[in-house]
């Protein structure tokens, strides 16, 4: 009989271990999702789009001269400052030893003008010298004052002129293109580097004349680049051309918004547009799929999906939200949701306030 008790105690402390296990395995529910974008109401289309550099700049010399060193190499990375070449500035620093010897030739001369003027301004205030010798005082104090100012700005010319003949980076960029060699004689203004912003791209995109009305500056997209899967960008509409007068295709750029770091000049990738309704957009307004918003009578909320501490478990918290117009690619949001917002798609009535879950995407079936 007391085997048969024990052998009962163990089935029943077998099973809570069971239950135990099977609780701890329910407890992280593998839920779909999508990203909360904010856009306008519309319809959404694609366009091909081309990486550009926000700032684009030819770097030259302000002086001629022959090219002494040339220290950078296409697709150079160089911060604000760095060296990009350098001309013999060997004449242009003669000339501004001779400006700083003329200088202080001059403010000797002025010194020994001005003494002099303050003796003769004693005497005739005196009585002791005349007018005629007063006033040629004067004009010699005032003669040498004046060139002492012009000595300066001789100076400050040469000083100018010796320092073009050193070419630094104007911000942090890339070398784009090397366009001359060392050894070579280099004209003012003649292009030496082009040189490219790395901190602020952009997409250049063409848009046809029979939708150009629906798309305005300050518009959010999305873009992807096929060098890049799995990775989308925020960006902004930022200039929309009044067009081409070659084609009937309209220019569009993206300000590209965020990290930019692995986005080079040249990468071609799809800017996707949401189109506004009869010209209007509608600003805030969020896309989800309809299967995301539950409404209970506290009124309509989705699930958001936040991160934890552990990797790759996210934790359910409940948004209540305001519904804008339905529309073919969703249900607006006008309130509730952010911009980067995980939301919850499937799967929302097995869940509650800290509910542990994992993302699926469709590409894990």
């Amino acid at each position: 009989m007391k085997k048969f008790h024990y052998l009962i105690l163990g089935v029943l402390i077998l099973a809570a271990g069971c239950g135990k296990k099977k609780t701890a395995e329910e407890a992280i529910r593998p839920v779909f999702y999508q990203e909360a974008v904010s856009t306008s109401s519309g319809d959404l289309r694609s366009f091909s789009g081309v990486t550009q550099p926000a700032n684009e700049a030819r770097l030259s010399f302000r002086v001629g001269g022959t090219i002494e060193k040339i220290a950078v190499k296409l697709g150079d990375t160089l911060p604000k400052g760095a060296l990009v070449a350098r001309i013999d500035a060997a004449d242009y620093r003669i000339n501004a030893n001779k400006a700083l010897s003329g200088l202080k030739n001059a403010e000797v001369q002025f010194s020994t003008a001005k003494s002099a003027f303050l003796r003769i301004e004693n005497l005739y205030a005196n009585n002791n010298v005349s007018l005629n010798e007063y006033e040629k005082a004067r004009a010699q104090f005032e003669s040498a004052e004046a060139m002492v100012q012009t000595a300066k700005s001789q100076l400050k010319a040469a000083q100018n002129q010796l320092d073009y003949t050193t070419l630094t980076a104007p911000y942090r960029g890339t070398v784009s293109a090397v366009m001359a060699q060392e050894n070579e004689m280099a004209a003012p203004g003649h292009p030496i580097v082009v040189f490219s912003s790395l901190n602020n791209i952009e997409v250049r995109t063409a848009v046809p004349e029979s939708i150009i009305a629906r798309i305005s500056k300050g518009q959010k997209v999305k873009v992807r680049f096929t060098s890049l899967p799995g990775k989308t960008y925020r960006g902004e509409v930022s200039e929309v051309s009044p067009g081409s007068p070659n084609a009937p295709i309209f220019p569009v750029i993206i300000q590209i918004e965020g990290e930019t770091t692995l986005l080079q000049p040249g990468m071609t990738g799809t800017v996707e547009i949401p189109l506004s309704r009869d010209g209007k957009t509608t600003p805030g307004a969020i896309l989800v799929v309809a299967d995301a918003i539950s409404h209970d009578r506290d009124g309509d909320f989705v699930y958001i999906a936040t991160k934890t501490g552990e990797e790759g478990i996210y934790q359910a918290t409940r948004k209540k939200v305001t519904l804008g117009e339905i529309t073919p690619q969703g249900v607006e949001i006008t309130e509730g949701l952010t911009e980067g917002d995980i939301v919850i798609t499937a799967g929302i009535s097995f869940l509650y306030d800290g509910k542990k879950v994992r993302l699926l995407s469709n590409s894990d079936f």
